[in-house]
């Protein structure tokens, strides 16, 4: 399967990496660099790195954990602390979603706090744990 220019932006866009957007093509991820490097992209720029994100983790459409980091964090299994958490995220049955890009570490750390409270009491997010902003460990 091919992928075309605006089909990649669009990924890349989603803050996917090169392995995501390979294996949904049936590729290598070297090919995925291949095609960035030939249609002249900055993935960097694309993925917004330089931002803190904060991200949802889906379990068949229902939020299971809210968490906040740098754009590749929402997809590493092997921080995770949960081992279910763990276990689902390495089956491929997590999708994740994004819900705000912040310049400041601090103003992502604030929105996810929010939104963990707001899931917590809709009986939602069941991956997470009520924190203190400063028990909170830096994600990176």
């Amino acid at each position: 399967m091919r992928i075309s220019k605006k089909q990649l932006i669009e990924h890349l866009s989603n803050k996917m990496t090169n392995q995501d957007i390979a294996n949904i093509y049936g590729i290598t991820f070297q090919k995925v660099i291949q095609l960035i490097k030939k249609y002249n992209l900055n993935p960097n720029e694309l993925r917004k790195v330089n931002k803190y994100t904060v991200y949802l983790h889906l379990l068949n459409g229902e939020v299971v954990y809210v968490g906040s980091g740098v754009w590749y964090r929402c997809r590493r299994h092997t921080n995770r602390r949960n081992s279910e958490h763990k276990q689902l995220m390495q089956d491929g049955k997590i999708e994740y979603k994004f819900v705000g890009e912040f310049e400041r570490e601090e103003d992502a750390r604030n929105y996810e706090m929010k939104l963990i409270t707001k899931y917590k009491n809709l009986g939602k997010a069941k991956f997470n744990k009520i924190q203190s902003k400063k028990d909170k460990k830096v994600h990176k």
